[in-house]
């Protein structure tokens, strides 16, 4: 199963609609900021989950703060990150809080800065921002999963091109697997 995640794309939704469109993924996963951003992925792709939290500026959304989900038998924690002190390239609270539900992977966004890292054997992911990234490009998340493993994350540029995260002067890229 592949599965493409967004994270504040801030109402400039292009990007998102290329991507979907070029990859044609088995789910989207939105982050938040602006989740009628998410809404508009239902819309126009009715045979693609979109699963979606609110961000710090979804103001009067339905969208939940968080959820668990489960696909193709990972269990995701998936969260905006604000109300989990996330900051820059610290993911904050979001692992202690994957741990509480028993997932295995958590993936949050707000920082506009992709990120990976691991806390107590769950895999984190922040896709960075699709519109207004901080540090480097705009970017987006492809997980594949398949049997309740994650067997790949890769960090993909608007063109759909992986790109990696390495430490470099204030810059992170990286290379899942």
């Amino acid at each position: 199963m592949n599965i493409l995640v967004f994270s504040d794309s801030h109402g400039r939704v292009l990007n998102m609609f290329n991507l979907v469109e070029n990859i044609s993924p088995d789910a989207v996963i939105h982050l938040g900021d602006y989740d009628e951003d998410a809404h508009d992925l239902r819309r126009s792709y009715p045979n693609i989950d979109v699963y979606s939290v609110r961000g710090n500026n979804d103001y009067g959304s339905d969208c939940p703060l968080f959820s668990v989900i489960t696909l193709d038998g990972v269990k995701m924690y998936l969260t905006h990150g604000h109300r989990e002190g996330v900051v820059w390239t610290s993911s904050g609270d979001v692992g202690k809080c994957a741990e509480k539900y028993n997932c295995s992977v958590a993936l949050y966004g707000h920082t506009h800065c992709a990120n990976a890292c691991c806390y107590n054997n769950i895999h984190i992911f922040n896709p960075g921002s699709i519109s207004l990234p901080r540090q480097g490009a705009a970017s987006c998340l492809s997980l594949e999963i398949q049997n309740g493993a994650l067997l790949n994350a890769v960090f993909l540029n608007t063109d759909g091109e992986p790109i990696s995260l390495t430490k470099q002067k204030n810059k992170f890229k990286f290379r899942w697997f």
